[in-house]
């Protein structure tokens, strides 16, 4: 019965989960937006890495209050947050300096929702099943991530730019809506009261190389989410049908393989999968020739599919019961770090050395997290 109540959380936390990245992939098509006010691609990267800022810069705020007040009160603030600023760009379309003061709370909206999603599958989510939950809600994020942006070019062809902000507030007011009136969640809130101790946790070798690996996974992917669709643009190339397509396969992989993670080495995946993800990246350069457009979705696509779940289901066996909501802090802050190099570094690199260039070097960076993944003391399998 209690396994059949936790399965039930991790269902309503995947559905959220896929609602507030189907909001997150709106956004991503913001870019096209600003590119067509003329803002350059270096105020651009600073408008779309302010969010991850101001989500990165509070994380740690975030997992002192879920061990306080618990995840629910911590995923309902976060979500009318985002609802709330999803709405108000229709406010400030033209003005600068309001768009950043806006993707910064839009940022720490989405940083309570992570933050408290992940400590839920952290803390309450058996180790023997783990890799699949993680599996499972990585799905949901790459389904919004895969198949929103190809909603958002049809709705912005048909109505214009607003439909990303009707469509990124529409999607938390759903998510919203259905935590509000979920009524057994606080049967299976862990007892708050103990302190989160930062330092501790980052003594952990383990987990840090953890850290370390997953910001190198994450900086490549920003790269890709943010300036592929400008990227596919200016080569002729549907960009909303590759993503849709790599990562549906990632999507699939997730789903359907996910039991690979819980009988099989994670960090041997991780592996494989490091090197798949960096050559699929690279192969953009190439990409308006039909044969690199379809290695490039396969390689690209396997490789997304394990990375992501497997660095956090290994973050989540690392330390105790009580360093969850801590530790789950610290990877999802960690991956803020990641879309902040994604977006405001390879933002200004690409003015400089082009957008093609820009995805080689995204590639060599995950190619590195396959050394690091070889050769650092990681764990597996650390008892709860």
């Amino acid at each position: 019965m209690l396994l059949h109540m936790k399965t039930n959380k991790l269902v309503i936390i995947n559905i959220l989960t896929f609602l507030v990245f189907s909001n997150t992939a709106f956004f991503f098509m913001y870019p096209i937006y600003l590119s067509a006010m003329d803002v350059s691609k270096t105020a651009i990267g600073l408008i779309m890495g302010m969010y991850s800022v101001a989500s990165f810069v509070v994380r740690p705020l975030a997992g002192k209050s879920i061990d306080r007040v618990g995840e629910r009160p911590v995923l309902l603030s976060g979500l009318f947050l985002i609802f709330a600023c999803s709405l108000l760009y229709h406010a400030v379309p033209g003005t600068i300096a309001a768009i950043y003061v806006l993707r910064i709370f839009h940022g720490i909206g989405f940083s309570a929702f992570i933050a408290a999603a992940f400590s839920a599958i952290a803390k309450f989510i058996p180790r023997e099943i783990r890799g699949r939950a993680f599996s499972y809600n990585g799905a949901s994020m790459l389904a919004a991530l895969g198949f929103v942006p190809l909603a958002g070019e049809h709705l912005m062809d048909a109505f214009g730019h607003p439909a990303i902000f009707h469509g990124g507030a529409a999607t938390t007011f759903l998510a919203f809506s259905l935590l509000l009136f979920t009524q057994k969640w606080e049967k299976m809130e862990a007892k708050p009261g103990l302190n989160v101790r930062y330092i501790e946790i980052l003594r952990d070798r383990s987990f840090f190389f953890v850290l370390v690996a997953m910001i190198l996974f994450v900086d490549a992917q920003a790269t890709v989410l943010n300036y592929f669709p400008l990227y596919a643009k200016t080569i002729g190339v549907r960009g909303g049908v590759f993503l849709a397509l790599s990562l549906g396969l990632a999507v699939a992989v997730r789903l359907f393989g996910s039991g690979i993670l819980d009988r099989y080495s994670k960090r041997l995946i991780i592996k494989i999968c490091f090197v798949l993800f960096g050559v699929g990246i690279i192969f953009f350069y190439k990409l308006d020739s039909i044969l690199f457009y379809v290695v490039s979705i396969i390689l690209y696509g396997l490789g997304l599919g394990y990375i992501f779940p497997a660095l956090n289901t290994i973050g989540a066996e690392q330390g105790s019961f009580d360093q969850k909501a801590g530790m789950m802090s610290i990877l999802t802050m960690v991956i803020d770090g990641g879309f902040i190099l994604g977006s405001i570094f390879s933002g200004g690199l690409s003015d400089m050395i082009g957008l093609s260039n820009t995805f080689v070097f995204a590639g060599a960076i995950s190619l590195l997290g396959f050394l690091v993944t070889s050769v650092a003391p990681i764990r597996e399998h650390t008892s709860d």
